[in-house]
C-alpha cells in the first residue's frame, strides 16, 4: 500500500513472492492485494502442482505470473490449458532458447495469455529476450538484471555495445544475431571470483526453496 501511494497510478507494481506460500495463504495474500492493482502476482506457491496454481488463480483477482521453472512446450501447455497464469515467464536459456520461447508464447497468444520472459542473467542473454519480444505480439514485460542500470560497477562491461534503455524501454539493436558481441578484453578486467554456492536451509536442516 505504501508503494502504491507513493507511486500513484502512473506506474505498474509487480508482487513477486518467490515461491513462498501454501496455496490457501497465497489466496489471502492475493485477495489483500487486489485493491491495489498490481500488474502480476508472481510465484505465489511452488510451481509443483499446476492443478494448485489454477487452484489459486480462480480465488484471486489479480493476474498470476509463473513459468520461470519449466521448459518445455508441453509443460506450458499444461500451465495454460488449466487458467494456471495470465502472464508466463519462459525463461531463454532455460526453455529451449529462441525459437523454442517463441512456440511457447504461440500457445499463450491462442489462450490470450501475455509472455514476461525470465532473464536475471548476462547483457547476452537480456539481447536474446529482446529479440524475442521483438517478434511476437503478446509480449508484456522485460525483466533484466541490475547490471544494466548505471550504478551497478560492471554494468553492461561484458558487450562491445551494450543495450540502450530510453524511457524504461529497451532498444532493439539491429546489428547481426541477437545485437550483441562479447568484449574479449572483459575477461581481463572482470576476472572470475570463485564463491561458495550454499543451500538456505531451515532450523531443521530442511532445505528452503529460494
Amino acid at each position: 500500500k505504501v508503494y502504491r501511494e507513493a507511486l500513484g497510478d502512473e506506474v505498474d507494481i509487480c508482487v513477486e513472492i518467490h515461491r513462498q506460500l501454501t496455496p490457501s495463504e497465497a489466496i489471502v495474500l492475493g485477495r489483500a492485494l487486489e485493491p491495489l492493482r498490481p500488474f502480476f502476482y508472481e510465484d505465489p506457491i511452488l510451481p509443483d502442482s499446476i492443478d494448485q496454481m489454477a487452484f489459486v488463480a480462480s480465488h484471486i483477482n489479480i493476474p498470476i505470473a509463473t513459468g520461470e521453472r519449466i521448459h518445455t512446450i508441453f509443460e506450458f501447455e499444461e500451465l495454460l490449458s488449466r487458467n494456471a497464469a495470465q502472464y508466463i515467464r519462459p525463461d531463454v536459456c532455460l526453455a529451449g532458447g529462441i525459437s523454442h520461447c517463441k512456440k511457447i508464447a504461440a500457445l499463450a497468444e491462442a489462450r490470450h495469455v501475455g509472455v514476461v520472459p525470465h532473464n536475471p542473467l548476462s547483457p547476452v542473454s537480456t539481447a536474446a529476450c529482446v529479440q524475442l519480444d521483438a517478434c511476437i505480439p503478446n509480449f508484456a514485460l522485460q525483466e533484466y538484471p541490475h547490471s544494466m542500470s548505471e550504478e551497478a560497477p560492471r554494468g553492461d562491461k561484458l558487450v562491445k555495445e551494450p543495450l540502450r534503455i530510453e524511457k524504461g524501454h529497451l532498444i532493439v539493436l539491429d546489428k547481426p544475431g541477437i545485437g550483441v558481441e562479447l568484449d574479449d578484453s572483459a575477461l581481463e578486467r572482470f576476472p572470475m571470483i570463485p564463491r561458495l554456492l550454499s543451500t538456505r536451509l531451515r532450523y531443521d536442516g530442511s532445505v528452503i526453496d529460494q
